[in-house]
Order: C-alpha cells, then structure tokens, then sequence
C-alpha cells in the first residue's frame, strides 16, 4: 500500500511540472503552438501506467498534448542518450543520483523561479538537484539503501581468528 502512496504522490507532483511546462515544445500530433507540447522520457516502467492516465488526465483538462514513453528496463541512459540528440528532444526526463545529472545537466535550466518549485515543501527543495544555488530538479521519488545485518552472525563472524 506504501508504494501505491508513493506513486500517487509521485504523479501529483508530476502534474505539477507538466502545468509548469506545458507551454514547451512545438506544433508537433496535432497540437498547436499555443497548446503547446510535453514528450516525458520515463525511467520507471512500474509507473507507467499511473503517468499514462495522468498525461491523458492532464491533456483532457488543458488541451496540452502529453506523451509518456518508458524506456526498457535497463536502456533508460542509452535511450535518454539517443533522445536528446533528436530535434525533438525529451521535454521532461528523470535523473537518477547525481553522477545523471551530473551527465545531463547541459540539456536543463535553473526552475527555482518558477510556479511548481515554489510549490514545494522545504523536503522536496532539499531534494533537488542543484549547483549552488540554482536548482535543476523537481523530486518526485527519493531512494535511501541501508544495510540490514543479522547482530548474532555477524557477532559471532567477528570472534573467528584466522
């Protein structure tokens, strides 16, 4: 149940960034420039179908045509790669850690201006991506790994001499 919470906030704060981006793109499947048009490049196939039925949600209410495409599982860099060098090129994409940004951060521009950020709490801006005090990303899903032992193995792992 924890997950399904996670997607639906997840998408809820991607609504939010397709209302901030809505006016990008071109005259592209029938929209006009005043339309305008949004291409997400999805790392998370397990979402898919939520961000589907919100893009289509999203275009029904506004008229903005969006289009979610979802990289295999485990071609997201390659096929992110591939995307960018297109003339029309991802107009919302995932970043994962930092190392991604770090590749990626030519093809972003500061948002800490803009109408979605200020819309997060001070978790979510914590969260972004940043280079001093420009931030570049909107979080809409963070990961922590820990370790998770078992005390008496390892304990008794310890005590061995070799």
């Amino acid at each position: 149940m924890t997950s399904v919470r996670r997607i639906i906030a997840s998408a809820s704060v991607l609504a939010l960034g397709l209302g901030a981006l809505a006016g990008c793109g071109s005259d592209n499947a029938g929209t006009s420039d005043s339309e305008g048009k949004v291409y997400m490049l999805n790392s998370k196939p397990e979402v898919v179908d939520q961000l589907q039925e919100l893009a289509d949600a999203y275009t029904d209410e506004t008229g903005v045509q969006v289009d979610v495409q979802t990289a295999s599982s485990g071609t997201y860099d390659t096929t992110l790669l591939s995307e960018l060098a297109k003339d029309n090129a991802p107009t919302m994409f995932s970043t994962a850690g930092y190392a991604t940004f770090a590749r990626y951060k030519k093809y972003l521009e500061p948002i800490q201006d803009s109408e979605v950020y200020g819309l997060l709490n001070d978790d979510a801006k914590a969260n972004s991506q940043k280079i001093g005090d420009d931030s570049y990303t909107i979080p809409y899903a963070v990961e922590y790994y820990g370790i998770i032992y078992n005390k008496k193995i390892v304990n008794e792992y310890a005590k061995k001499s070799y």
